[in-house]
């Protein structure tokens, strides 16, 4: 397994859970800060975080919520550094993917919702409707009671 090879100092595999997982942390981070650049740092802080305590990790199931709980965390702090307060604007937003696929507008419409939200609250729908994470993981991550 690909965790445990990683665990025991294999770069290789380490690399192959960055592939695997860097999409996964970007767009969580992006969903609770709602900057593209915060996201970024979060997601290089979350690897960073990973590739240093990987080794404690007890049991290779519960990675993916170990890892969603490291990068809750850093968006978390980032967002209460305030380093950068920028506003959602949805028309540059959609700006940067012109060149991709232009953003339908729904999806711009609930983005600008989320960042209305606290990266708490943000923290919540996004693992639930994006992650597609049941109530339970979600309480694990957030480190909250289901109710």
């Amino acid at each position: 397994m690909i965790i445990r090879r990683a665990k025991q100092g294999d770069l290789h595999a380490f690399s192959a859970l960055v592939r695997n997982y860097k999409i996964y942390v970007y767009k969580t981070a992006f969903g609770i800060l709602q900057n593209t650049l915060d996201a970024e740092d979060v997601t290089q802080e979350t690897f960073l975080k990973v590739y240093q305590s990987l080794r404690s990790l007890r049991n290779d199931e519960t990675f993916p919520t170990w890892i969603a709980r490291i990068a809750v965390r850093k968006a978390f702090d980032l967002a209460k550094q305030n380093r950068r307060i920028q506003t959602f604007d949805p028309q540059i937003e959609q700006s940067r993917f012109i060149a991709h696929d232009a953003i339908p507008d729904s999806r711009l419409e609930m983005e600008y919702a989320l960042q209305r939200l606290s990266p708490e609250h943000r923290a919540v729908l996004v693992l639930r409707e994006l992650q597609g994470w049941d109530y339970e993981q979600i309480a694990k991550v957030l480190e909250i009671p289901i109710g």
